[in-house]
């Protein structure tokens, strides 16, 4: 297929664990609450570091893989996070990137700092006590996801901050979130919510657009926008006083035509793309490796539809 084979893998995108403390409503709601705790449920998946390696092995003599970004799941729920770091340093990965929700051990952020990640994104939707509980469909602090941005930043890291807008929930934090990033300077994406997982039924009545949160930030500040590759997710834009702030519209700003990802879950099977659930065993031999790959490039879309597959499973 002519669209597919313009296009190519350079991003990996993990998720080294389907665990998760929360009951984030765009990804898993309604699941049971319970106490926070970091210990990992017993059903729960986790990518062993041997399987990394090995599938990573195979990957980097296909592909120029310019970066892994460990997701979840929480991927800080993972016992052996350090480890896998180290391995994707180890095979000489140039980016080492990793999503969380902030809620991990004191000493965590060090010790993937000296095992090689040289950057962390952070998702936070709300500002507020109650907006965050709510988002979350935990008890929780945000405080303390708060200071682990600051901390992942005092400690020299790059950090991005996600923000999912879901309507009923959080649309009210648009601009407080900008602000609070904004004097820290960290920049901070919107996301559409996408169409995906348990919400597929729900989707149009929580969904924001991407216009409609550009409105909302017009209502106070001036900006412009800023020169963006073609493989960003993320369409950045710059205000008047100097906060940097991105869009990533799946639905109605699609950017598939730049997607360089392939994704991987917990057991090793490797995904094309979010708009498709198949996935692919990636074998050691050459041909099979091959085969893999191409299957998984041809099941790329050319405009994002989603699928009821939750995002934890496959790195999104």
């Amino acid at each position: 297929m002519p669209e597919a084979e313009s296009r190519k893998f350079e991003v990996l995108r993990v998720s080294v664990t389907s665990s998760c403390g929360f009951g984030c409503v765009y990804c898993a709601p309604g699941t049971e609450e319970s106490e926070f705790s970091a210990r990992p449920k017993t059903n729960a998946i986790f990518l062993s570091p041997e399987t990394f390696r090995k599938k990573l092995e195979v990957l980097s003599s296909h592909l120029k893989v310019k970066e892994v970004h460990l997701t979840g799941g929480e991927p800080t729920n993972h016992k052996g996070l350090s480890e896998l770091v180290r391995i994707a340093s180890e095979q000489g990965i140039p980016e080492i990137a990793l999503t969380s929700n902030g809620f991990f051990a004191d000493g965590l952020i060090q010790a993937l700092k000296s095992s090689g990640l040289t950057r962390m994104n952070f998702s936070l939707d709300s500002l507020s006590p109650a907006g965050f509980s709510h988002m979350t469909g935990r008890n929780l602090s945000v405080s303390r996801l708060l200071s682990r941005i600051e901390e992942a930043a005092d400690l020299g890291f790059p950090v991005k901050l996600n923000s999912t807008i879901v309507r009923g929930y959080n649309e009210d934090q648009i601009l407080p979130l900008l602000k609070w990033a904004g004097v820290r300077k960290l920049p901070i994406r919107y996301l559409e919510l996408m169409r995906m997982g348990p919400l597929v039924p729900e989707h149009s009545g929580l969904f924001v657009s991407s216009e409609e949160i550009r409105k909302r930030i017009q209502e106070e500040f001036l900006f412009e926008p800023i020169d963006t590759p073609l493989e960003s997710t993320a369409r950045y834009y710059l205000t008047s006083n100097g906060f940097v702030f991105g869009l990533i519209a799946n639905h109605t700003e699609p950017f598939c035509e730049g997607c360089n990802r392939l994704r991987m879950d917990a057991t090793g099977k490797i995904y094309g793309c979010l708009s498709d659930p198949q996935n692919y065993d990636l074998p050691e031999d050459e041909v099979g490796a091959v085969r893999a790959l191409g299957l998984a490039m041809q099941s790329k879309k050319s405009r994002f539809i989603g699928s009821e597959l939750s995002m934890k499973y496959i790195g999104g």
